[in-house]
């Protein structure tokens, strides 16, 4: 079963409202082609792992203000700059790396 916006909504404690939906939908499309792609051929997308990886990267991508590079709590600074193209962070990777293909060495020998 794919990630849906119940998930999301699940997972943050909150209901969107109708105006929110389509943002989150493009989110979770977003996320599950990038996720797709790094995992190759062992995405298994009823994957508990796989589910929580990519419900953690769309609630990410919700809490981005588009143009907003950093951003401090302490005597507030915000640092604007060109919109970063949304990818998947460190910790999503580190999480899909056991979906991943493998490198490996094959033995080869003549005669």
């Amino acid at each position: 079963m794919p990630v849906s916006v119940t998930d999301i909504e699940i997972r943050i404690g909150r209901t969107f409202e109708e105006p929110e939906k389509p943002r989150v939908q493009a989110f979770i499309a977003d996320a599950t082609a990038l996720v797709r792609d790094y995992c190759g051929p062992r995405y298994v997308e009823e994957s508990p792992a796989i589910r929580a990886v990519l419900c953690s990267e769309v609630i990410r991508w919700l809490a981005i203000q588009p143009g907003v590079v950093s951003e401090r709590v302490g005597d507030m600074e915000v640092q604007w700059g060109a919109s970063a193209t949304q990818s998947l962070s460190p910790a999503a990777r580190d999480g899909l790396r056991r979906y991943r293909r493998q490198l490996g060495s094959i033995s080869l020998t003549r005669g």
